[in-house]
């Protein structure tokens, strides 16, 4: 599961992405990788946290996500490529 956010706040002149994917590890752990940063330019920050199972995992990043929409971001649709 891959989502994406994004925040354009044309007033304070921040425009800001949030990426957030739900794997599964070779040992059979699940990590949430969140990724943030300011979009068009270097820099940002990635942070990974491990869970025992899927339904922790999902729950996590649905948490994180509820509260960056609060915080004004925005769903992107992310279309995945085929190879």
């Amino acid at each position: 599961m891959q989502i994406r956010l994004e925040k354009f706040d044309y007033h304070e002149g921040q425009h800001r992405y949030c990426v957030l994917n739900l794997s599964q590890t070779l040992f059979g752990e699940w990590c949430v990788e969140q990724t943030n940063g300011p979009l068009g330019e270097p820099g940002g920050q990635l942070r990974r946290s491990y869970y025992c199972s899927q339904e922790t995992a999902l729950a996590a990043a649905e948490q994180h996500r509820d509260r960056q929409i609060k915080r004004g971001f925005v769903p992107i649709p992310v279309q995945l490529g085929l190879f």
